[in-house]
């Protein structure tokens, strides 16, 4: 099982390669991160906001999908593999 304050920790420091069941039940495999470089201009200017989501939804992680250009989330608990990639 993945902790998540590991998880935002990586994210924020790499791009992952995240694989998780979707509410839905399929699998998915998203490349993701919060690492500065990657995000829009507006986040950066609202990098409070993605903490308060985080505290408000301590079982859900809101990332940006490096492939998608655009905010995705998942469920901690539905976490399979993540790795670090960072060849992005």
């Amino acid at each position: 099982m993945y902790e998540r304050d590991d998880v935002l920790r990586d994210l924020r420091s790499h791009v992952l390669e995240v694989t998780f069941t979707k509410v839905n039940g399929e699998e998915r495999v998203m490349r993701c991160t919060l690492k500065e470089e990657h995000l829009p201009e507006t986040y950066k200017t609202e990098v409070k906001e993605e903490n308060v989501f985080h505290q408000k939804n301590p079982d859900v992680i809101a990332c940006w999908d490096v492939q998608k250009g655009g905010w995705r989330s998942f469920r901690v608990d539905s976490i399979q593999y993540l790795q670090i990639i960072d060849a992005y």
